[in-house]
């Protein structure tokens, strides 16, 4: 997966970019929200900087003696790199293919835009889900500030919800943004940031409609839809990224993640050896 020229225009202006073996990275330190851990987040890295074990080695010895203070690197690569221990797959961004096949209204719950009325609800879910993903990470998460990101979502121009329904209850909904870009690949999309339902309901059939009805937005507003999978420590990420695959998803790219020291003993390691 190569950057859009503008991007890298934008990222060297920035003084972003690392020149590695003759080839590009960019990368910068932020902090994450939730947990408020310094990482080092690589956004782009050429393809040749990750397809040669000594040649990326490389890059991580030229990164962590630039950036010391990090705890943690986040790296993100193309759908078919595959990056050795210790790094692990942190998410896993998927698009839906335009011949997909998705089932039409009828076929299932009640799906239906959601209200103004609704923005509490939805709160509760984003904020539980957010939770969720940290704890399937093992990572802290403040809890003030998953609902300072969930305000901020639903605070988005284009953020669209669907609520599913039994009978007069609301028990899941999809949220959206509508007019996503990513700006390494210079492509506009719709992204689909949380389907959930409550416990109890019927949640294969809940979820097969929400997602029908957010692709039938994508499809509207002839955008893309992309969605994406947090992977866990139990490996459900990988099951669930396959039972997507075959219903039509296919990976888009991926973040990759390991903890600083832990890559730097692995790189002390492979130069002794």
């Amino acid at each position: 997966m190569y950057a859009a020229e503008g991007y890298l225009k934008s990222a060297r202006d920035a003084e972003l970019v690392h020149v590695v073996s003759g080839l590009p990275c960019v990368a910068g330190v932020s902090t994450d929200p939730l947990s408020g851990e310094r990482r080092l987040l690589v956004e782009y890295a050429d393809p040749g900087l990750l397809s040669d074990a000594e040649v990326s080695r490389t890059l991580w010895r030229a990164l962590l003696a630039e950036h010391p203070g990090v705890s943690a690197l986040v790296v993100r690569a193309g759908a078919a790199v595959r990056l050795p221990q210790p790094w692990q797959r942190d998410l896993t961004y998927v698009r839906l293919s335009e011949d997909a096949e998705m089932p039409t209204a009828s076929d299932g719950p009640l799906v239906t835009p959601a209200r103004e009325e609704h923005r509490p609800l939805l709160a509760d879910w984003l904020v539980r889900a957010i939770l969720h993903a940290a704890r399937e990470q093992n990572r802290p998460a403040d809890l003030e500030a998953a609902a300072a990101e969930t305000d901020a979502l639903l605070d988005t121009p284009s953020r669209q919800s669907l609520l599913m329904w039994e009978g007069d209850v609301p028990v899941g909904h999809a949220t959206v943004v509508g007019d996503a870009w990513d700006e390494i690949t210079a492509e506009a999309h719709m992204e689909l940031v949380d389907v959930l339902v409550e416990p109890g309901a019927d949640g294969p059939a809940g979820r097969k409609a929400l997602v029908a009805a957010v692709a039938g937005l994508a499809r509207d507003a002839r955008l893309p839809l992309t969605g994406h999978v947090v992977h866990g420590l139990d490996g459900g990420g990988d099951r669930v990224t396959d039972a997507l695959c075959a219903r039509g998803w296919r990976i888009h790219h991926r973040y990759w993640t390991t903890d600083a020291q832990e890559l730097a003993t692995t790189l002390k390691g492979a130069r002794q050896s």
